[in-house]
């Protein structure tokens, strides 16, 4: 590091940085007098006990809880808001797609809200937009109105989702947090149509009643969230992210937009879209979440509709396949790190995935499925996280909230439009076209994750959040 001569100043003076070298240490910097000098940087203030990241995760933990449960309301409340609005199945089915723009607004307020406010940013104004949201909701508005509700509670996820999807990504070894982070969401998905059918069918609520208990529990995130990540500023994510490639600034020198480099006036968003991986991965979360979501939505009514099972029965199936995409995400999760091909794995996982529903699909008999659906469960949970992961490690540091954001806003597309369009072809064809449907997406998802490269891990980049 080199620093030019200040005329008019005293021998002893140098001129001040801006930013010390991105790391701690002293450099040395040269007075008027040829005096080596030694200057310590001083970062900003930074809270980073293992403590205080315990606090964090778990924040993190029961957002993710907060976005689960906010979708997996959505395949109840159907039923109880097309009776309640007098609508159409194709009028009601626009509600499961306004969430989609929320998550796209989110994509590319996401880098925005990280660089001007850190990640306070985030635990502040997601959740807060998930308690307005369900205040709103709870107050039963027209029909329109509702639709616009909803785009707000899906803006709040998907702020949620990309923030914490990037962060914990970014740790070392995160494959463990990342599983039980994701098992968290699966948990909320699971729970939350379990509580809505109770509380309006034994407590004999009206629909919107359960967004009351919803607009408490994000209070509740929004208190832990904002209180876990307050110390992280805009200020510690500038400089944590910090461009290497960025020329050093001093305090009396004018920045001048032709000195910086090309990329440097570029969006972070453009900037991650021009990276393949950016859009490999991104179409990989795509087909999964409509993998995901279709399977949920739909395995109840094809047991019950062509397979001649009892509601319960359907259920319970439901349940099973929740039940055992939690469980893959913690157990996957937590085995990655001892094995060293995090990409072989997600491959195995594919492939007894697909096994699975090829069994599901050939074997119509209820004590088949009761085993095979919580194994696809469990074999398709880890994909969602190690996808992210995956992400985080083919692109620079400094795309990481962009990249993990553009995928997470395709991902959601992709869990609304998939069992829309299930439903639109089930219309015409029967619900048994859901089987066919899922399988060749699931033989997409291989495809996407075979053309990926292989990550080159590097310790020495490593470091410690």
């Amino acid at each position: 590091m080199c620093a030019t001569k200040t005329s008019g100043m005293p021998a002893t003076e140098v001129t001040p940085l801006l930013r010390g070298g991105g790391g701690s240490g002293s450099s040395s910097l040269w007075s008027t007098d040829g005096e080596a000098l030694s200057l310590t940087p001083i970062d900003p203030p930074d809270d980073e006990s293992a403590g205080a990241n315990k606090w964090r995760i778990a924040a993190t933990f029961y957002g993710f809880f907060i976005v689960g449960a906010t979708d997996g309301a959505y395949g109840v409340m159907i039923h109880y808001l097309r009776k309640y609005y007098h609508a159409n199945y194709l009028t009601i089915s626009v509600l499961l797609l306004s969430p989609v723009v929320g998550y796209t607004l989110a994509a590319f307020a996401n880098n925005a809200i990280h660089t001007r406010y850190g990640q306070r940013g985030i635990a502040i104004i997601g959740p807060g937009l998930h308690v307005v949201a369900f205040l709103a909701v709870a107050l039963h508005p027209p029909y329109q109105v509702l639709i616009l509700v909803f785009v707000l509670a899906g803006l709040g996820s998907g702020l949620v989702d990309a923030g914490w999807n990037a962060w914990i990504g970014s740790m070392p070894d995160s494959s463990g947090i990342m599983g039980s982070l994701h098992s968290s969401y699966s948990l909320g998905a699971a729970l939350a149509p379990v509580v809505a059918n109770a509380v309006i069918t034994k407590l004999g609520w009206r629909w919107y009643g359960f967004y009351y208990l919803m607009a408490l529990a994000s209070a509740v995130e929004l208190c832990s969230s904002a209180a876990a990540f307050f110390s992280k500023t805009g200020e510690q994510y500038r400089f944590h992210h910090a461009n290497p490639s960025e020329p050093e600034i001093f305090h009396d020198q004018p920045i001048l937009e032709d000195s910086l480099p090309d990329k440097k006036r570029r969006s972070p968003v453009v900037q991650a879209l021009g990276n393949p991986s950016t859009w490999l991965i991104s179409i990989f979360i795509f087909l999964y979440a409509g993998i995901e979501i279709s399977l949920a939505d739909w395995i109840m009514t094809l047991a019950v509709d062509h397979r001649a099972q009892t509601p319960f029965a359907g259920s319970m199936l439901t349940f099973a396949f929740w039940g055992g995409l939690t469980s893959g995400r913690i157990v996957v999760g937590f085995l990655i790190p001892l094995i060293s091909s995090s990409k072989g794995v997600v491959t195995a996982c594919l492939t007894v995935t697909i096994l699975s529903h090829l069994v599901f699909t050939l074997r119509s008999d209820l004590v088949t499925s009761a085993f095979v659906v919580p194994l696809l469960g469990f074999s398709l949970g880890p994909l969602f996280p190690e996808a992210v992961i995956m992400q985080t490690k083919l692109v620079d540091r400094s795309l990481h909230v962009a990249a993990v954001g553009f995928a997470c806003a395709l991902g959601s597309a992709g869990g609304c439009v998939f069992p829309f369009l299930v439903g639109v072809i089930a219309n015409a064809y029967g619900i048994q076209m859901l089987l066919p449907v899922v399988m060749g997406m699931l033989l997409l998802c291989l495809t996407c994750w075979w053309l990926l490269p292989c990550p080159v891990e590097d310790d020495a980049d490593l470091r410690t959040w």
